[in-house]
């Protein structure tokens, strides 16, 4: 006797095929089967210590830190997933020398992807495996910005010393050109202690990378690891003190029937940037080091002396920025019994100035009057000023244009007489209409 469910068998199990092929057809229609990239899976190293255990370091080929993931799974696996459901490894123990490469491993967190589902690009980290070298750089510390007004930067100190040791990869080494700390001094008018980063430049003057960057050990000079790669700088604000007097020693005889009447000196008063301790350091006023000797001489002579000379003997002291350095010292000589005064220009009484014209007088600030006593009981002093003497010139023979030497007539205080004739040159231009003469005429 027949069962009633082998009735019809060859229908059934034909019914049951097209099932399973139109369940398969459904499936493979909404959660079909394909293959998606992952992008920029970040690639951990393992086991670092392995070589520089032996004394040695490497660098990934090209920078590689990063590879693409390609799943091949059904949707809803993959929709599942995204770039951090995968993690990458690179175990240096597995470094093979001979190929230069390490294996790379890969898991995913989802347990439906197994291994044969992944596939990854590219498979090996390419290694450049090197000898690790240490050696010393020298730190300069670059300034940007400008202190407040009245103060500039005095100086700056790393406090863990002016060089460095740095560890790395030979070939890197090697390329290093310039090593400096960067500290914005903008509207600073106080001393400040901080840390800032090192940034290490190659010898074409680009700057590390950070991947560079990451195969360099920074140390101090005691061999202390730098944090954040960063050192102490300590940065001191100096104030300007300004018109700070100068002074300067003579020394020597003049020659016989001659003495030394007068020392001037251009600029005399000068402005310097210094520590509270620095400027108390100079007692109110810079006596400049070049000692000026006169012996010998029977005329007067000008000197140039350098005040940086002078101020490089002081730690906590410099000039102030964008002024000159050079300082005039003129030595008035004159015989016993005479004496050279200096005479502005604007002193000078004019008589018959031309109009419409442009006066240049050389010298241009002041001319040399030497004079003397008449009385011989005087022993050689002269007791008069500048202010008892007078000085005119005469243009009215200057009205064309061109250079003239002209006398300068000369009215002293009775008892003393000129010690020889004294004539300025004056150059006759045409007025331009910017420009105005100063001077005391009188027509």
């Amino acid at each position: 006797m027949k069962h009633k469910w082998a009735n019809n068998l060859g229908l059934k199990v034909l019914s049951l095929l097209v099932s399973c092929l139109i369940w398969l057809v459904v499936t493979n229609t909404n959660d079909p089967e394909s293959t998606q990239v992952y992008k920029n899976v970040p690639i951990t190293i393992k086991n670092q210590d392995t070589v520089t255990n032996a004394n040695k370091t490497f660098t990934v080929v090209d920078g590689v830190d990063k590879i693409n993931v390609y799943v091949t799974a059904r949707k809803t696996v993959r929709a599942a997933l995204n770039s951090g459901s995968f993690t990458v490894k690179a175990d240096m123990e597995n470094y093979n020398e001979a190929l230069g490469t390490v294996p790379l491993e890969i898991s995913c967190e989802d347990p439906r992807i197994h291994q044969e589902d992944i596939r990854i690009i590219p498979s090996s980290l390419k290694i450049n495996m090197e000898d690790k070298v240490e050696q010393n750089f020298g730190v300069a510390v670059v300034t940007t910005g400008k202190t407040d007004k009245g103060y500039e930067l005095g100086k700056t100190t790393i406090v863990s010393g002016d060089t460095i040791r740095i560890a790395g990869p030979q070939s890197l080494i090697n390329i290093i050109g310039k090593v400096t700390i960067s500290v914005d001094i903008t509207n600073m008018n106080t001393d400040s202690t901080n840390f800032y980063p090192i940034r290490i430049e190659d010898k074409n003057g680009a700057t590390l990378t950070d991947s560079q960057m990451s195969n360099l050990e920074l140390k101090n000079s005691d061999g202390v690891s730098l944090q954040n790669n960063s050192a102490e700088v300590r940065t001191e604000i100096w104030k300007v003190y300004n018109d700070i007097p100068l002074k300067v020693n003579v020394s020597g005889e003049v020659m016989a029937g001659f003495k030394v009447s007068s020392i001037t000196l251009s600029p005399q008063t000068i402005n310097l940037v210094a520590s509270k301790e620095g400027i108390n350091e100079l007692g109110g006023a810079l006596t400049l080091n070049d000692n000026i000797s006169v012996d010998g001489l029977s005329k007067s002579q000008n000197y140039t002396v350098d005040v940086n000379d002078t101020l490089s003997q002081y730690d906590n002291v410099r000039l102030e920025s964008d002024i000159s350095s050079a300082i005039t010292v003129y030595v008035g000589i004159d015989e016993v019994g005479s004496k050279t005064f200096q005479m502005p220009i604007s002193d000078i009484i004019m008589h018959n100035t031309p109009d419409d014209k442009k006066l240049i007088f050389s010298p241009a600030d002041a001319i040399s009057v030497s004079v003397k006593t008449t009385d011989s009981n005087e022993n050689g002093e002269i007791n008069m000023t500048l202010e008892e003497i007078t000085a005119e010139i005469d243009l009215k023979n200057c009205e064309i244009n061109g250079s003239y030497t002209l006398p300068v007539e000369i009215t002293l205080p009775e008892g003393y007489e000129l010690v020889n004739e004294v004539t300025i040159v004056v150059n006759i231009e045409e007025q331009d209409n910017t420009t105005e003469v100063e001077a005391n005429t009188e027509d």
